[in-house]
């Protein structure tokens, strides 16, 4: 970055180069500073839309002029650690309710009690292994 443009536009538009607290990021892309009016704020390269948070600290180049957008040009701070990819699934899930959990999709349901009793209710149930398909129970009663 040329740092010799940056301080000429500082100077010719009274804007200030400022450490800012970002308090709030919106999806339209306002930005709203601590001690700052919330204004739109433009990033640089430097700062990507993902790199910089609610509670982030940042390096911001803010006109004097509210009307004017600011600049992010970087978030200050270690660097953070890699995210999960979003449409990855968690490894493990765990649903846990205190009386019963119920999965229901229009005529089917699955409800699993507190007592530890589970129901499979469906127009139709399939089951498909690849393996063995075993039923086991202390009794097992089929129709």
């Amino acid at each position: 970055m040329d740092t010799s443009l940056l301080t000429a536009a500082t100077r010719a538009t009274g804007a200030e180069i400022v450490r800012a607290h970002v308090v709030d990021v919106n999806p339209d892309g306002t930005v709203a500073l601590a001690n700052h009016e919330a204004r739109r704020c433009d990033l640089s390269d430097a700062a990507r839309v993902s790199d910089v948070g609610v509670g982030d600290d940042v390096l911001a180049w803010v006109p004097a002029d509210p009307n004017e957008p600011g600049v992010i040009l970087a978030r200050i701070g270690p660097p953070r650690p890699e995210r999960e990819t979003p449409d990855e699934p968690p490894a493990v899930l765990v649903v846990e309710a205190r009386q019963a959990l119920i999965l229901r999709v229009g005529d089917g349901s699955i409800t699993i009690r507190e007592d530890g009793k589970i129901l499979i209710k469906g127009r139709d149930l399939v089951s498909h292994a690849q393996r063995m398909n075993r039923i086991k129970g202390g009794a097992v009663a089929i129709n």
